[in-house]
């Protein structure tokens, strides 16, 4: 009998035994299972509910939703000194962020006390023995994938144990550790997932794996709310599901971190150490090497269990972006978990029936077994946290870098939310105190910030501005290249000599959002530079005011003095206007109040320098009514940075259509129609026909990465030319172990390149210079477009490469357009190579999309006047 097969019967009985014993023995049936080594009844506080008891179902039977997890974990608080349970922060979908906090009860009467001791272990400047002989903090964290479901159940059963277990041992564990529960990280994604399952449920239960319980439909669970894969937000912390735990993260310090997850059905279970050629120059080998003797736990833990599982064969380790690699950078060991998926109550795998019980098992013994792990590690944990923050020390002093120096004064928005990040990862920031010029650019006091080298972050600080250390190997998990910074657009440099700057940055400033010089006789303007003023705009015209584009550059007289505005700034003239005066003062005020912008007052129309405001190059602008197409086949993470810019950045409603809806929704009411990556073979002919004749009657039809390639197979780009093929397949003899290998190092996988921008089309205005960083993800490449004044972004020949990307990838994108407009007709189609909002955080590559859908209509190069 399999072990899959073992776990059925075992459940099956347990359930047998509920039927005909009485409940209490049914619970210890169902205990006994999860908990195989306490085979004695009376080993749990009987006063404490199991999930089972509360719930009023047994443990892998059904999904339990979020909300009922959430109860359980207040539930064990009511009854128990030794868990407190605090809500940390909202889903965007409303519900609770959790933080459960399990120690011995006189540990909670001391809590800030343990905490301030053990946060010395951080501080380069205390000695180790500061941390005295304070506990161990173990962070457990589960479903940062919502469907990956078995974590969150675990969770509760992990958190019994801890609270119930009358045990010596278990006693020992929590006088000696603090044990930080983030029980569902993706609440969301969770309940999308819960829901799907049990909704579709089959009694007796159906293992074939096409069964719809186990099949879910987009956008499925993985993701949150914004189809947002929260395990690659750590670093960047786009989401509000994210901020909140790396705030805890930054109170605590945990020694220990354990991101749960599942795999394919067919897998096993891993853990780490992993591969050498996923480890980061940057992390001491030391931090590598303590993944192997906490392995030593969860090896002993499984075995007891008989389950298989392997270590040291996949998944990242080098950049701070995931949950089990950030604590790497603040000298914890980060552990990554994968238990095979049933992706419902029992799947058929190749292993036997995988049952939903059996996986939660596996990950309840690995959660146990990291706290006994830990609680027996705990001294060399502590050494190993305090000598991580020295080294970096040591490890920042051997840089020729010894400054970074951001900042720009047309882009206080970008500006503003690099800084935020820095504090929120608590990196030392100071104020520039004078005007300082870096790799030939000008940072000015009052609007950049020094970033010194020299701190106990320099481990981060390197992976926020600098490029990805070169390592040995090329098998990656995701992407290569991971840097915030130049993937902001926001002007940044580093310098080879310390700026000393002014006062340390503790608190964020507040907005300056206003109207600078009272009631306008003649227009109100707004700098397109700033990454807020397409926020303001959106506000503007849903107040159904009349707004200009200016296409060239113009320099004005204002209250301030004569003030430049770039291409695209945004002139609201006073006549003409639906409201006049002071309903429009206060209309404009309250908008760039909102936004963050500062508006300048203009009394006449001529300027000093430039077009003047009536001239034919300050071009009057559509209101956008963008649809995104969402379904079966579209890659759910790009079109859902593409929802997140336009709900949160933007402020501006779209349409969310099928790709089925295409051929039969009418297409007239949209100005912008957005294709992200995907798969758009389902799209039929009078679909393609019925886009066709939306974009030549002026339709603007944005496309990505997969969709531009599907957008000129299917002549809606008509002239338009995919990249060149690739060389000829090799066809010698190769081994067949080294598949993998091969198959790895000609993966685009994540990598920042150098591009050249044209900074006076409209799809380029507010970039600051015409050098762009681009996110390369796929293997689409385009060629220049047909027009020579349509391709607006093309990849440099030979490109910097900030990443890993073979000869052969390197050779092939090299001067390809990465961003064209074709036109069609009175419309066009606007043609990404990648995703320009790759995460949510390549600003500097997605105002080009904001620009798409301002001047969608206002980007088809001119015809010759004759």
């Amino acid at each position: 009998m399999s072990f899959h097969r073992r776990a059925v019967f075992q459940l099956l009985l347990a359930v047998a035994v509920a039927v005909a014993v009485s409940l209490p023995s049914a619970v210890h049936a169902q205990s006994a299972y999860f908990f195989p080594q306490t085979t004695d009844a009376t080993a749990f506080e009987t006063a404490i509910p199991t999930p089972e008891q509360f719930l009023g179902y047994p443990i892998g039977s059904r999904y339990t939703r979020h909300d009922q997890l959430v109860a359980y974990f207040q539930e064990l608080a009511k009854h128990s000194d030794k868990i407190s349970v605090r809500e940390i922060g909202r889903s965007y979908e409303g519900r609770p962020l959790l933080i459960a906090t399990v120690t011995a009860a006189g540990n909670h009467a001391r809590l800030e006390q343990i905490r301030q001791q053990h946060a010395t272990l951080v501080d380069p400047a205390q000695p180790r023995s500061a941390a005295g002989d304070s506990p161990v903090v173990v962070w457990l964290g589960y479903s940062v994938h919502g469907n990956e479901t078995s974590s969150g159940e675990a969770a509760m059963l992990t958190a019994y144990y801890l609270v119930a277990n009358r045990s010596a041992e278990t006693q020992q564990w929590l006088q000696q550790a603090v044990v930080l529960f983030d029980p569902a990280q993706n609440p969301d994604g969770r309940d999308r997932a819960a829901n799907w399952h049990n909704a579709w449920a089959s009694d007796p239960a159906s293992a074939d794996p096409a069964d719809k319980e186990h099949v879910e439909p987009f956008p499925q669970g993985r993701t949150n709310h914004y189809f947002t894969d929260l395990n690659r937000d750590w670093l960047a912390l786009t989401q509000q599901d994210s901020r909140p735990k790396v705030e805890v993260f930054h109170q605590w310090y945990p020694n220990v971190q354990i991101d749960f997850h599942e795999m394919g059905k067919d897998s096993t279970y891993y853990f780490e150490p992993s591969p050498k050629s996923m480890h980061s120059p940057l992390i001491p080998a030391a931090s590598y090497d303590f993944n192997k003797t906490l392995a030593k736990y969860h090896a002993q833990a499984l075995d007891a269990l008989g389950s298989l599982y392997y270590t040291g064969e996949n998944f990242d380790n080098f950049s701070p972006v995931y949950g089990s690699t950030y604590p790497d950078f603040h000298g914890a060991v980060g552990v990554t978990v994968e238990q095979a998926s049933s992706r419902g109550r029992v799947q058929e795998s190749v292993n036997g029936l995988l049952t939903f019980p059996f996986t939660i098992r596996n990950q309840v013994a690995t959660g146990l077994g990291t706290v006994r792990g830990a609680v027996t590690e705990r001294e060399g944990l502590f050494n190993l946290q305090k000598t991580f923050f020295q080294s970096a020390l040591k490890q920042a002093a051997q840089q020729p870098v010894k400054s970074f120096v951001f900042g720009d004064a047309h882009d206080p928005a970008l500006t503003r939310r690099l800084l935020e990040l820095l504090l929120l990862h608590r990196i030392e920031v100071h104020a520039l105190d004078r005007a300082v010029t870096v790799d030939g650019q000008r940072f000015e006091a009052g609007s950049a910030y020094v970033v010194p080298v020299q701190q106990a972050q320099f481990r981060l600080v390197h992976s926020i501005f600098a490029e990805t250390p070169p390592i040995k190997g090329d098998v990656f998990y995701g992407s290569t290249s991971y840097a915030i910074a130049p993937a902001y657009g926001v002007a940044f440099a580093s310098s080879r000599s310390r700026i000393d700057g002014g006062v340390r940055v503790t608190t964020l400033p507040a907005e300056q959002g206003a109207v600078l010089g009272g009631l306008a006789g003649f227009a109100y303007a707004i700098d397109w530079r700033d990454y807020n003023a397409g926020r303001a705009l959106a506000a503007l015209q849903g107040k159904g005011l009349n707004a200009r584009a200016a296409f060239q550059r113009f320099t004005t007289s204002t209250a301030q003095g004569e003030v430049d505005f770039a291409a695209g700034s945004i002139v609201i003239p006073v006549a003409g206007q639906p409201l006049q005066g002071a309903a429009l003062l206060e209309a404009v005020t309250s908008a760039a109040r909102d936004a963050g912008v500062q508006v300048h007052v203009l009394s006449s129309g001529r300027s000093r320098e430039g077009i003047d405001l009536g001239s034919d190059g300050v071009k009057a602008l559509r209101k956008p009514a963008v649809a995104l197409v969402m379904g079966e086949g579209v890659a759910a993470t790009e079109i859902g940075s593409a929802w997140f810019l336009l709900d949160q950045q933007l402020h501006l409603p779209a349409s969310k259509l099928d790709p089925q809806q295409l051929g039969k929704a009418s297409l007239d009411r949209y100005t912008t129609i957005v294709l992200s990556g995907g798969t758009y073979t389902g799209i039929d002919a009078t679909a393609v026909a019925a886009l066709k004749r939306w974009v030549q009657a002026g339709g603007s039809l944005v496309t990505y990465g997969s969709a531009s390639k599907w957008a000129i197979e299917q002549k809606l780009a008509e002239g338009e030319k995919l990249g060149k093929d690739e060389e000829a397949t090799d066809e010698g003899r190769r081994a067949f172990g080294d598949q993998r290998d091969i198959a790895a190092i000609e993966r685009v996988s994540g990598n920042i390149l150098s591009a050249d921008v044209d900074t006076s089309h409209p799809l380029a205005f507010g970039v600051p210079r015409r050098q762009l960083a681009i996110n390369k993800e796929n293997t689409v490449t385009l060629q220049s477009s047909a027009n020579a004044f349509s391709t607006v972004v093309r990849i440099d020949t030979p490109p910097r490469v900030n990443g890993y990307l073979s000869e052969r990838n390197r050779a092939k994108v090299a001067g390809s357009a990465w961003l064209l407009v074709s036109a069609q007709g009175q419309g066009n189609v606007v043609l990404f190579a990648d995703d320009p909002a790759h995460r949510k955080y390549w600003h500097g590559t997605d105002r080009l999309l904001i620009n798409a859908i301002f001047f969608g209509n206002l980007v088809n190069p001119s015809k010759a006047r004759g």
